[in-house]
């Protein structure tokens, strides 16, 4: 029988978990599944999980996480108690569930952006530094973003798409605002790195102190793969730092039936998901050294925005 730990628990699926404990979504739009929300009375569902990142977030709580932050939230006991529920195959809740209304496919409560300003919250660069990313690397190019969802305030950090909407982080909230892309990074040189998030390209840039000889192209969703394909076709070399998941090798995959050449230059970070998982647990150990081989030295005008 399968025993649950930590990493292994964070994998399995909210939505298979919540439809297992008798719960069912008030509405689906892609890869959102909104539900009345299961850790308080409410009448509008504003509890969302997204599939794609198997992430939770209670927008009438401003809370959010994994299948673990909710799970013990729910059962109101520890995270080891969370655990031996999950291996003895007890989902029953504490408490009697608000029924669900008829489930119907509605446009999921918009991000509208009410204000941009210069990244400075505290709350923000404490989040940054729990991530291990210097908040002065990410000033240069991230924002701090105010929204509205469902006519609720929030703020987040920022960051640009080539099309003018932001990818948004805090603490607790992973998200966007519209319209969804792909951003460049163009500092004029003939190597580009591709990575997933932002927040790994920032990643990259702690380990790399700031400083690159490569342009960049941030996903900002394994889904937007095929829009950077016509990019990279102008570079000599391209190298790919994606996550060591299923998609991430998916998106690899694709990447190298593209046509266009194409090195795998995630070995440095083997064992860990992400480039910033790397760098949270293995700390600020400088990268130049262990990629240098692989990027060629070509002259740089820093890196432009």
């Amino acid at each position: 029988m399968t025993r649950y730990n930590c990493k292994t628990a964070k994998e399995l699926s909210i939505v298979d978990y919540l439809e297992q404990c008798g719960i069912q979504p008030q509405r689906i739009k892609a890869h959102n599944y909104w539900y009345l929300s299961p850790l308080r009375e409410e009448q509008t569902a504003s509890f969302k999980v997204n599939t794609r990142l198997n992430a939770w977030m209670d927008f009438g709580e401003g809370t959010g996480g994994n299948l673990i932050d909710l799970g013990i939230r729910i059962h109101h006991c520890s995270v080891e108690e969370f655990l031996e529920r999950l291996n003895v195959g007890n989902h029953d809740f504490s408490f009697h569930q608000q029924k669900p209304q008829n489930v119907n496919l509605q446009p999921e409560n918009p991000v509208v952006i009410t204000g941009v300003k210069a990244l400075e919250h505290p709350a923000l660069i404490a989040y940054l530094k729990t991530r291990g990313v210097d908040p002065a690397i990410a000033t240069a190019y991230c924002k701090e973003i105010y929204f509205t969802v469902g006519g609720k305030p929030y703020f987040a950090i920022g960051f640009a798409n080539r099309s003018g909407g932001y990818e948004l982080r805090n603490n607790w909230f992973k998200g966007a605002s519209s319209p969804k892309d792909i951003t460049i990074i163009d500092g004029g040189h003939k190597a580009a790195i591709v990575l997933e998030g932002f927040i790994d390209f920032l990643s990259l840039l702690q380990l790399k102190g700031g400083q690159s000889q490569s342009d960049f192209i941030i996903l900002n969703s394994v889904a937007l793969a095929e829009k950077a394909v016509p990019i990279l076709e102008n570079y000599q070399d391209v190298f790919l730092m994606l996550n060591h998941d299923k998609a991430g090798i998916a998106a690899v995959e694709k990447f190298q039936t593209s046509g266009i050449s194409v090195t795998d230059a995630s070995g440095f970070y083997k064992g860990f998901n992400d480039i910033n998982d790397y760098l949270t647990t293995q700390g600020q150990t400088p990268l130049q050294p262990q990629i240098r081989h692989k990027v060629p030295e070509e002259r740089s005008r820093g890196i432009g925005r």
